[in-house]
């Protein structure tokens, strides 16, 4: 082919692509790579092998194409952007770096090693890279919305605050800031904020995706006021919008439910004995008060905090979900892989906790691997907490939130899989009621620590003097003294919850 020709020839693929054919773009793309090593072609066949999930081609062929351009800053910033997404997060910086000391001011490779340090929870080396990009492109609205982030979850609420409004300066219609000034914020009538988020609907064109949180920000200044009317119908908005981006159906969560255990009583009885050090994982549903219940844990001396990391379900898909037959070996893989995974967060011997509240699918699966792990399930009213999902916007897309009957489904069903492992390993789970951990905290803390082999310690009832990040969407509460306005939080919004009545 001659250059035309390969230029032609991407123009069509570059299309194809676009249409998600993958599978025939890597295949013409394979066909003419065997005889013309060109760079775009190398991106392509590796962003199609990447879309289809399969990121260990995705990586070869990356390598592969350096072996050939070693100074390509793309190829460099693709592996360590595919490095990263499976969690290898030494590679990815290594990556990022050969590729920043080629080009130093390269904006895509330094965004992603600030947010391989933010992931890491290297804080300070995340903004410090951030800022250097708007030093560069001081009106990069992706790179100010990361910073503010950062702040947030830092509890620096005035610093993203600040940011936030310069971004709605910059650009009215992204809403999503006004959403994240809405969490940091207390409404009365004549909030200044109020008069914008009002001024937006009435006056502004908007997106189904920016009117969605422009709903979920008026939803909460109204429930600041106590109109509780307007506050329900900003937030039956959001979520509606919400749901109809995507297109949940519940039959798909009940199908996983199911598959958990069938999957788990088809598993031998291969498990390992080795210890590690001892994990700590919170579970429960979102907003039952995990965030709180963390943060109480790694004040202690003894602990550090890990939150709410991905990686347990990874492990469940590449190990547990298609196999039967487990043996030693596997389930040596499995304890390798999180000890590496969590290394890149803390590497000392003391008790480490993970709070992804939806590890509640892997209790049995993580025992066979890390087998001196324990679990502590919260338990929420399950009116307060399912009433708390649906009023918040989750940027993990917790899709059955949306609907309050799809809620309710999902709570039995939560509560039916708690039930089976705590037939299986009664004494590796212990429940923890959110109520009594809020009207009885000292009590409640001494039994938490005692069931964790923990011995006492003051600093876990000054939890809110806790510095660690915070990065979920409780990163306010759980930074305050403990309050029991939480209690009964769907006070005046009664009437407008009947598809959680069957839960009460």
């Amino acid at each position: 082919m001659n250059v035309q020709d390969l230029k032609n020839k991407f123009e069509e693929l570059k299309k194809r692509f676009l249409e998600k054919k993958y599978d025939e773009v890597i295949k013409e793309c394979n066909l003419i790579l065997k005889k013309n090593k060109v760079d775009v072609f190398y991106n392509l066949l590796c962003l199609s092998y990447n879309s289809k999930n399969d990121v260990t081609k995705a990586i070869n062929v990356m390598e592969l194409a350096l072996k050939n351009s070693p100074n390509n800053v793309d190829f460099l910033n693709n592996l360590g952007m595919f490095y990263s997404n499976i969690y290898q997060y030494k590679k990815a910086e290594d990556c990022y770096k050969k590729g920043l000391k080629i080009n130093a001011d390269n904006l895509s490779l330094l965004n992603n090693l600030a947010n391989l340090k933010k992931n890491l929870d290297k804080n300070e080396e995340a903004i410090s890279i951030y800022e250097k990009i708007l030093l560069i492109k001081p009106e990069e609205l992706a790179i100010m919305y990361n910073l503010a982030g950062i702040h947030n979850s830092l509890g620096n609420f005035e610093k993203s605050k600040k940011i936030y409004l310069k971004m709605l300066d910059l650009q009215p219609n992204f809403t999503e800031a006004d959403r994240m000034i809405s969490q940091i914020e207390k409404y009365n009538s004549q909030h200044k904020h109020f008069f914008s988020l009002r001024e937006k609907l009435s006056n502004m064109e908007l997106n189904v995706n920016s009117l969605l949180h422009l709903h979920f920000a008026l939803g909460k200044a109204y429930d600041d006021q106590n109109k509780y009317s307007k506050a329900f119908k900003n937030y039956k908005k959001a979520n509606d919008l919400s749901k109809k981006i995507s297109n949940y159906n519940f039959d798909q969560d009940k199908k996983r439910f199911n598959l958990i255990k069938i999957k788990f009583k088809s598993l031998n009885n291969t498990k390992l004995k080795i210890n590690t050090r001892k994990f700590i994982f919170i579970i429960g549903m979102p907003r039952s008060g995990t965030s709180l219940t963390e943060q109480i844990l790694s004040s202690h001396k003894n602990v550090v905090g890990g939150g709410e990391l991905p990686y347990i379900q990874k492990i469940y898909n590449d190990y547990f979900k298609s196999n039967e037959n487990l043996i030693e070996k596997d389930l040596l893989n499995c304890r390798d892989d999180y000890l590496d995974y969590i290394s890149n967060i803390d590497n000392s011997e003391k008790f480490f906790t993970d709070k992804a509240p939806l590890n509640f699918f892997y209790i049995g699966f993580i025992l066979k691997f890390l087998p001196n792990s324990k679990f502590i399930n919260i338990n929420r009213n399950p009116i307060d907490n399912c009433w708390s999902i649906y009023k918040n916007y989750f940027p993990t897309k917790i899709s059955f939130g949306n609907d309050l009957s799809d809620l309710s489904n999902y709570y039995k069903y939560y509560q039916d899989l708690m039930l089976f492992w705590k037939n299986l390993f009664p004494n590796d789970i212990y429940d923890l009621k959110y109520e009594n951990l809020i009207k009885h905290t000292q009590d409640e803390v001494k039994k938490l620590l005692k069931f964790c082999s923990l011995d006492w310690d003051d600093n876990c009832l000054q939890h809110h003097k806790n510095k660690r990040v915070i990065k979920t969407i409780s990163f306010n509460q759980a930074r305050k003294p403990i309050y029991n306005t939480s209690l009964k939080s769907y006070n005046g919004y009664e009437s407008y919850l009947a598809g959680l009545k069957d839960l009460s």
